[in-house]
C-alpha cells in the first residue's frame, strides 16, 4: 500500500512538473507569428526565382506561368494579412502593442496586393513578354520591402518587452527572426 501511495505521490509531483514546462503564451504567440512571416517569405522568395526563371528561359506558356506565379504571390500575401490580425497576443500591455504592429503590417501587405493587382490589371491582354516585364518590374522592390517590413516589425516586437523577446527567443520557428540584442 505504501509503494501505491508513494506511486501516486510520485506521479502527482511529476504531473505539476511537466505541467509547469509547457510554452508560455509568448512564446506560443511568437512562434505562430514566426511560423506565418516564415511561410510567407518562402513562398514569395519560391515565386520570384520561378519568375526569374521564366524571364531568363522564355518559352511557350511563359506568360501564363508568370501570372500564376504572381496570383500565387498575392494569395500568400493575403493570407499572411489574415493570419497576421487572427493571432491573439499574449494579454499584456506589450502584447497589445506588438498586435497593432502586426496589424499596421498586415494593413502594409493589403495596400501592396492591391497594388500588385492594380499593376497586373493594367498590363495589356496582347503585351509580349518585354512590355509584359517591363509594367511588373515594380513589384519586385515593393515585395522586397515587404520582406524588409516584415522583419523590421519582428525585431520591433522583441525590443518591446524582455517577455516578447524570449517567447521570440524560445519559439523554434522564429530562429531565423531573432534579435540579437
Amino acid at each position: 500500500m505504501r509503494r501505491f501511495a508513494a506511486a501516486v505521490a510520485l506521479s502527482a509531483v511529476l504531473a505539476v512538473v511537466v505541467a509547469g514546462c509547457g510554452a508560455s503564451a509568448e512564446e506560443k504567440w511568437a512562434g505562430s507569428v514566426c511560423s506565418d512571416v516564415a511561410d510567407w517569405k518562402s513562398e514569395i522568395q519560391q515565386n520570384s526565382d520561378n519568375i526569374t526563371s521564366q524571364l531568363q528561359s522564355p518559352k511557350a506558356g511563359t506568360l501564363a506561368a508568370i501570372d500564376a506565379e504572381i496570383q500565387k504571390a498575392v494569395d500568400a500575401t493575403q493570407q499572411l494579412a489574415t493570419d497576421l490580425r487572427s493571432t491573439n497576443p499574449p494579454d499584456t500591455d506589450a502584447g497589445k502593442q506588438a498586435n497593432q504592429q502586426l496589424t499596421a503590417l498586415a494593413t502594409q501587405l493589403d495596400t501592396t496586393v492591391t497594388t500588385a493587382k492594380q499593376t497586373v490589371q493594367s498590363v495589356p491582354k496582347d503585351a509580349g513578354l518585354s512590355e509584359k516585364a517591363q509594367k511588373l518590374a515594380p513589384l519586385v522592390p515593393a515585395v522586397s520591402s515587404l520582406a524588409v517590413s516584415a522583419s523590421s516589425t519582428l525585431a520591433a516586437i522583441q525590443a518591446r518587452s524582455d517577455e516578447l523577446k524570449k517567447g521570440f527567443d524560445q519559439a523554434d520557428s522564429c530562429k531565423q527572426f531573432r534579435n540579437s540584442n
